[in-house]
């Protein structure tokens, strides 16, 4: 399946996705990656909703982690964009498989112990090993929130906030 974007956003699915990432890509199906959520059926439920208001045909899965790569091996067709919450998911998909050329990565917001790397991401070092593993595995990794803001290299930006510290 052609994945057109694979996104970090720990809103998951809401306007910049839906509309401004949608509009740019025109997907067929946007698949929402989490173990968590894909066992509550409210939430699976709230955030399917999100077909009925898209402003175009689109469908909606939240499937485990490996309810996606199943699927995402055994459906070739559909246009597809992947959202994950946080970048420890991204690793475990390409653990178990997947391969990921590029992460787009978006809205990862201030929590206690989280530092800023660009104004909608905030990182700790979870994540940050996580950026550096992806990194050595030769996948890009790019910040860019909507479609048209300027894209931040999150290795660059990585090291300038190690240099802070210094």
């Amino acid at each position: 399946m052609p994945l057109v974007l694979v996104r970090i956003d720990d809103r998951l699915i809401h306007g910049q996705v839906v509309v401004g990432w949608g509009i740019q890509l025109s997907p067929n199906r946007i698949i929402l990656s989490s173990d968590e959520i894909a066992s509550s059926s409210w939430e699976k439920e709230m955030y399917m909703g999100a077909e009925a208001t898209a402003p175009f045909p689109l469908s909606i899965s939240v499937l485990t982690i490996d309810e996606t790569i199943l699927f995402l091996t055994e459906n070739q067709t559909e246009k597809t964009i992947l959202l994950v919450e946080a970048p420890k998911e991204i690793l475990t998909l390409i653990e178990k498989g997947l391969k990921i050329e590029k992460v787009n990565v978006g809205g990862m917001h201030y929590k206690p112990g989280k530092r800023r790397l660009a104004p909608y991401i905030f990182v700790d070092e979870e994540d940050i090993t996580a950026f550096k593993k992806m990194s050595d595995m030769n996948i890009e990794l790019e910040g860019q929130d909507v479609p048209t803001a300027k894209k931040i290299d999150i290795l660059k930006a990585l090291k300038a906030i190690s240099e802070d510290q210094l």
